[in-house]
């Protein structure tokens, strides 16, 4: 494949630039070695400050996540008191009552079995957005028609769904509310309907903000004592955070776990304080829970514990002990496998979203609260600029041991007090920031320290010896590669060394020491031969490179391919798309001959067409399926040809620096010419060497002394017929 070939290399003009190149990385290297470093490694200091005291912009937010997530995974909380009970729709659960959703008079019934145990209130970590199907007014349609009598005795039963709203009605309840970022159906964008009043003291908190919410149906939200948002905030995936307070079209309403304390304690309202002096408060009652400034809690984990579920199957069969529940927060979920999303908490658990609320239950009732104070940023970027300060007035002097075992000591600081202020404040204080931010300060001033040996080694070669050196490990490179790439390519004589029934020339001759193009000829049994003709766009070292992977690449997948060439090439472009990245690409034109049969099947990437010669001279050009060039897209379709060859057939497979070859006037070789002399080769009954050596030599005879401009691979491959077992491979 012809490309346009760039002006050539003016080493005057080289010579001008390196100069003030020269200057450049001579003024770059006095001013990383001014001061041993400190100047460069004080700039660096100052700015990573910078970004570290930026709001929203911390440099490494995941070394954030990992040191907070560590903190819960070495010391999880103690769980010292049991606040919450679970009573989970588990798998036994729905083995023994049925598939999911039970019908809502089931539901009523476990509701009234919760409530005889005198629980505190009862939360239900469930949405019932649609009717119940399975109630008799729903179904009394289904009978309208064949029997009006039953369709009209179902309808004077009550609705499944009316039985389950009175059961809410008897007994303290909060139903779960999902904050939606805008209205959906069946849930009013404005429809703050049933929200406990909220006392806002002090400025606007910056609290999380949903258009709209997506409710229970409204008599059953309607019967409902309290109802709490059941959002979480996934931070790539993991739940290290809830809101306790959030706002739906503009209104504040408490989290899940807050509103069911709420109902609990029977308190009417709940205030949100944002007070400058002192952290974001909620306060229900005598309750106060601190929380982050946007109205955030980060949940202090204590993993899952067995001792928190009672199943809802034995609570509903009356098999539960009545002190599990009774005075405590009795939260109803759905816990079964396939039919909730367990969330992956920092500890690494993953747990169902009811688990969550009930360890945040237990973080408020024993006041164990993980909090990150405004302040924190300010505290990590001091710990960090002191010990900057430290590396900088001491690295320099000392030796690389003394050097190692300050940057150890400083570690070591940064981590103890961010354990230390975990373990006995709960504070949250990211120690791997500044830690970063240190090391590579570190690592910057033996940078310097390493620069400064190497400018030295630098002054001791002159920059003739340097050429000199590039310029014979050039020609060296080049030369080898030449050996490998032509060592490569396979000899027809050894191939086809025993074969009868057909005869095959080769050849190939790159436009520099290197070139793109590739040929390749292999059996896949012993009746089927495979041959295959590419071009790499470009030419050179990357070329030859490209073209040794394409070329081991279409012989490893053919020989192990099992569909047709269109589904090989298809197979061939996606591995190559995958690691390509100067984003070359390169055309292919691949061929499958039954040697029994004459069958042929083909399909071209791209490439120059395959030129079939049939044995009385006629020259064909089979031009069916095939696609555009290998690596143009990561994913596309090929469709395989075939045809039919009779004895004596031969074809011609080429590249573009045969038919693109150039005479000194600029006119190109072409096709038709081609074809004119496989046509008198064929008709003179030479064999495939006269063949191609006539294709060359007109092509040269072309050139008139021309150098190619494009690498030039041509392949003759002629089907003699059949032959018995005794001349086949390997037979």
């Amino acid at each position: 494949m012809q490309t346009p070939s760039g002006p050539r290399l003016d080493t005057t003009a080289l010579a001008g630039w390196r100069k003030p190149l020269d200057r450049m990385r001579d003024d770059w290297q006095q001013f990383a070695l001014s001061r041993r470093g400190r100047t460069l490694g004080a700039l660096f200091a100052l700015t990573f400050g910078a970004l570290m005291l930026s709001p929203g912009a911390a440099p490494f937010p995941d070394l954030r996540n990992l040191a907070f997530d560590t903190y819960q995974t070495w010391l999880p909380r103690q769980r010292a008191a049991q606040p919450a009970v679970i009573i989970a729709v588990d798998d036994r659960s729905l083995a023994r009552v049925g598939q999911w959703p039970w019908p809502r008079d089931t539901m009523a019934r476990l509701l009234d079995r919760i409530a005889a145990r005198k629980p505190a209130v009862i939360g239900i970590d469930i949405l019932f957005a649609e009717p119940d199907r399975t109630s008799p007014d729903r179904i009394a349609g289904q009978f309208d028609r064949r029997d009006p009598a039953l369709a009209a005795g179902l309808r004077r039963w009550p609705s499944h769904d009316a039985s389950f709203a009175d059961a809410l009605a008897r007994v303290p309840v909060v139903l779960a509310v999902i904050g939606t970022e805008k209205s959906v159906k069946g849930a009013g964008k404005g429809d703050v309907s049933g929200f406990p009043p909220a006392r806002m003291i002090g400025p606007p908190p910056r609290l999380q903000a949903f258009a709209g919410s997506q409710r229970s149906l409204p008599q059953i939200d309607a019967a409902a004592r309290g109802r709490g948002l059941v959002n979480a905030e996934l931070d790539d995936g993991v739940v290290r955070s809830v809101p306790l307070v959030a706002t739906i079209a503009g209104y504040p309403l408490l989290s899940f776990p807050l509103e069911c304390l709420r109902v609990a304690a029977n308190e009417p309202v709940f205030s949100v304080l944002s007070d400058r002096s002192a952290p974001f408060r909620v306060a229900i009652g005598d309750l106060v829970v601190p929380a982050q400034a946007d109205g955030r809690l980060f949940v202090h984990y204590a993993g899952h514990q067995p001792a928190r579920y009672l199943s809802a199957v034995d609570v509903l069969e009356g098999r539960d002990a009545p002190d599990q529940i009774a005075g405590r927060v009795a939260l109803l979920g759905v816990t079964g496998q396939g039919l909730v999303d367990y969330q992956l908490t920092p500890n690494g658990e993953r747990l169902p979203g009811v688990e969550v609320h009930a360890e945040v239950i237990e973080d408020v009732f024993d006041g164990s609260l993980l909090y990150r104070s405004a302040a924190a940023p300010g505290i990590e970027a001091l710990c960090f600029g002191l010990l900057a300060l430290l590396a900088l007035a001491w690295v320099p002097r000392l030796s690389p041991l003394r050097s190692t075992l300050l940057y150890l000591g400083s570690a070591g600081l940064l981590l103890g007090g961010g354990v230390g202020a975990y373990a006995w404040q709960r504070q949250l204080l990211d120690p791997l920031t500044p830690l970063a931010g240190l090391s590579l300060l570190h690592l910057m001033l033996a940078l310097v320290a390493w620069m400064a040996i190497e400018r030295e080694r630098r002054r001791l070669a002159t920059n003739l010896a340097i050429e000199r050196e590039a310029a014979a490990r050039t020609a060296g490179e080049l030369e080898a590669a030449r050996r490998i790439q032509t060592g490569m390519l396979p000899r027809p004589e050894r191939v086809l060394a025993n074969e009868t029934r057909a005869a095959l020339f080769a050849h190939m001759h790159p436009a520099r020491e290197v070139g793109g193009d590739l040929f390749d000829f292999f059996y896949l049994d012993q009746r089927r031969l495979f041959a295959v003709v590419g071009d790499v766009a470009g030419k050179g070292l990357a070329a030859a490179l490209f073209m040794a992977v394409s070329k081991a690449l279409t012989k490893s997948s053919s020989l192990r391919a099992t569909g047709n060439l269109g589904q090989l090439l298809e197979n061939i472009n996606i591995e190559l798309a995958r690691d390509n990245p100067d984003e070359l690409f390169v055309t292919l034109l691949a061929v499958v001959l039954d040697l029994d049969s004459g069958r042929l099947e083909y399909c071209n990437a791209g490439h120059e067409p395959l030129m079939l010669v049939r044995a009385d001279g006629q020259v064909q050009v089979l031009d069916q399926g095939g696609g555009p060039p290998l690596c143009v897209f990561d994913y596309i379709g090929y469709d395989s040809a075939s045809v039919a060859l009779q004895p004596g057939d031969a074809l011609a497979l080429v590249s573009d620096g045969i038919t693109e070859a150039m005479s000194p006037d600029g006119s190109l070789f072409g096709r038709v010419a081609l074809s004119a002399v496989l046509r008198d080769a064929s008709r003179a009954g030479g064999d495939v060497q006269d063949m191609g050596n006539q294709v060359l030599g007109q092509v040269a005879v072309f050139e008139a002394g021309v150098d190619p401009a494009d690498d030039q691979t041509l392949l003759v491959l002629r089907w003699v017929g059949p032959a018995g077992e005794a001349n086949r491979p390997g037979g």
